[in-house]
């Protein structure tokens, strides 16, 4: 599933590629994505528009037309973005397909239809709605502290949860509690102040490289657990990953980095 890493790629891609051009057609081609209107509304608010900027927050990119209004996009398992310059191939599973009147196109394609399209006025009432915690790498210190310090759960799964904090997936959880040696199953409330400031900047430090890296898993440093990150893989330190269940995730560790008390 996309994380914040890949959103904020698609942000840069999408105002690289797909700002300040008038919008000819827009085409939902899958309905059952727009789930925050319905997709004629959709079609009708983006055509004879552009797009002026965008906003990522969390696993959500907001993209701003110069009618005010914002088209939401959440990228689900599957979804990305794909910018084509004329007759140039398209992409193989669009679910929305918005032409310019230059002749390029953008598509929103999604294979596992498991995304989000719609619209809002607001992002930030949007993102009050959906009750989201803050942006993982917008939020500082205290904040962050203050959100997990004194929750009864195992760290994976809070990190994880978006109410809490938004943007970190399943993928970058692992990294980020193996940058900083704590055992995923670890309760919150074990964790002491020197614990928290080195998780906080863990997860800044892994995000940024992330984004750095392209979000390819594969090229990170070798020093991370992410190219380690399947069947048979060896801790970048010492031994073979163990491969456990937290909160009904799939969990990779590495026993003799992260020890549970």
């Amino acid at each position: 599933m996309p994380e914040l890493p890949s959103v904020e790629i698609f942000k840069r891609y999408f105002d690289e590629h797909a700002l300040n051009q008038m919008i000819e057609k827009a085409d939902i081609k899958s309905p059952e994505l727009v789930v925050y209107s319905d997709h004629g509304t959709l079609e009708k608010t983006l055509e004879g528009h552009e797009f002026v900027s965008s906003y990522r927050y969390g696993k959500y990119l907001f993209s701003q037309l110069d009618n005010g209004l914002h088209l939401i996009m959440h990228f689900g398992m599957t979804g990305y973005l794909h910018y084509g310059c004329g007759g140039e191939d398209f992409s193989r599973y669009p679910r929305l397909k918005i032409d310019f009147s230059n002749g390029n196109h953008l598509a929103f394609d999604d294979a596992r239809k498991f995304g989000k399209l719609g619209i809002t006025s607001d992002p930030n009432e949007f993102i009050k709605l959906k009750k989201l915690g803050p942006d993982a790498l917008l939020v500082d210190f205290r904040e962050f502290q203050k959100i997990f310090k004194y929750k009864k759960g195992m760290i994976k799964p809070l990190l994880l949860n978006q109410n809490l904090l938004a943007g970190i997936g399943n993928l970058y959880a692992d990294e980020i509690l193996y940058q900083t040696a704590i055992h995923p199953m670890t309760r919150a409330k074990q964790l002491a102040t020197s614990d928290w400031k080195d998780l906080f900047l863990n997860m800044k430090k892994v995000l940024k490289i992330a984004i750095e890296f392209q979000d390819k898993p594969e090229s990170l440093p070798d020093s991370y657990i992410l190219p380690h990150r399947h069947k048979g893989g060896h801790c970048p330190e010492w031994g073979d990953l163990e491969v456990i269940k937290v909160g009904g995730r799939t969990t990779f560790l590495c026993p003799h980095r992260q020890k549970i008390e």
